[in-house]
């Protein structure tokens, strides 16, 4: 996937066990479990100088209640507009280098991600526009985000599905 060639990325999907997402996201956000299928996950997160987190992992180890305290539903396209958005600085399309050549490959890449998980799916994000409005436009959001990594910004997109849970995820430090 070309969303997923470095910079300070992560993308992990994990089994759905619980009636609870969020104790699932949890776990795959904690490195506790692998992918049903199979895939490779990224971890490209930087390395820091102590391990904020406790756990190893680039996100902060949180209860199911305060991880949902932090995600707001957004719909499928504006997920995969966040995907694109992820790969660029501060988390903006803008800011990726010679976006209008590569824009259809990126969302071409940014679909290929979602079609794992079927249309029945739910998606969140920690995008602060998203708050409101679950169809924001997420491609160059001027936005806040509810930090959940160890960073001092981060961005992402949650998916559920009936069976599987995955985070997609990039990350700031100044």
């Amino acid at each position: 996937f070309d969303l997923y060639g470095g910079g300070w990325t992560f993308a992990r999907v994990g089994p759905r066990q619980h009636e609870d997402w969020r104790r699932d996201v949890a776990a795959v956000m904690a490195l506790k479990v692998a992918d049903p299928r199979g895939w490779k996950s990224v971890n490209y997160a930087p390395e820091i100088n102590e391990d904020r987190s406790g756990i190893g992992a680039p996100f902060v180890l949180w209860s199911p209640e305060q991880l949902g305290e932090s995600l707001y539903e957004i719909g499928r396209e504006s997920a995969a507009q966040l995907l694109v958005a992820l790969k660029g600085e501060f988390f903006q399309a803008a800011g990726i280098p010679d976006f209008e050549t590569r824009k259809e490959g990126l969302f071409e890449s940014s679909e290929e991600i979602l079609s794992r998980f079927d249309s029945n799916s739910l998606l969140f994000t920690n995008a602060a526009d998203a708050r409101e409005n679950r169809d924001a436009d997420l491609l160059n959001p001027d936005t806040e985000w509810s930090c959940l990594s160890v960073y001092t910004t981060d961005c992402g997109v949650v998916v559920v599905s009936d069976t599987e849970v995955a985070a997609f995820w990039a990350f700031w430090e100044d």
